[in-house]
């Protein structure tokens, strides 16, 4: 297995998830489909098919960037560390969803329409936070690898913040309504986008610890 055969099969999986996301939107608001044989492929629901892949990939970028923890060398070891904590976190709140906690409705009134998802105002507080902390380790890497870094981080945060507050804006502004196919496209986009940042983020930090250890060799025993 490659790193580029590996991203092939990642981007085939969620080209078909977003097709099957579409089509089940389709079915719902245009054939009247029984929505509970669709739930599973749809991208805004948790614990499902999607929301069980992009949190498969997650834990993929946390054991890889700990794998790279341990033979790091130049670059300091507790970066690499913490990236891998903050990629565990993602993971279990994209499956359960820990920042709806952070939607207030009774603030909406005081808020524009775009921040009507209310928890995208402290993770972005968070982004910024974190963009500041790893700003001396983004710069100690080689430009390509920075770059990439960069790029699949803009992809994910477009996606995960940027189109929540498109489909907040346009919900409030009753442009759109909840229960439409137009709402679920922008869902879909939006998710399909956080998983493009993270394959991509996945398949440069495979390709950086393949450069730094050689081959990843994943071994499973079963004993009885």
């Amino acid at each position: 297995m490659t790193t580029r055969k590996l991203r092939s099969i990642l981007l085939y999986i969620t080209g078909t998830l977003f097709a099957a996301h579409l089509v089940g939107e389709i079915g719902i608001y245009a054939f009247d489909a029984n929505k509970n044989w669709l739930l599973p492929f749809n991208m805004d629901r948790e614990f499902n098919i999607p929301t069980l892949f992009s949190s498969a990939i997650m834990l993929a970028c946390a054991y890889t960037l700990n794998e790279i923890k341990k033979v790091s060398e130049k670059l300091p070891s507790k970066d690499w560390g913490l990236l891998s904590k903050i990629f565990i976190f993602l993971s279990i709140d994209e499956l359960i969803q820990i920042h709806e906690i952070f939607i207030v409705p009774d603030l909406r009134p005081y808020l524009p329409p775009a921040l009507g998802s209310t928890w995208v105002i402290p993770y972005t507080v968070l982004v910024i936070y974190f963009g500041w902390r790893f700003s001396k380790f983004l710069r100690s890497l080689r430009k390509q690898t920075r770059q990439k870094f960069l790029q699949s981080a803009a992809i994910f945060l477009t996606g995960a913040i940027g189109m929540e507050m498109v489909g907040s804006y346009l919900l409030v502004s009753e442009t759109i309504g909840y229960n439409s196919f137009w709402y679920g496209s922008i869902t879909g986009l939006e998710e399909l986008l956080e998983v493009l940042g993270l394959i991509m983020f996945l398949i440069t930090i495979a390709n950086y610890l393949v450069k730094q250890n050689g081959p990843i060799h994943l071994h499973t025993t079963i004993t009885e």
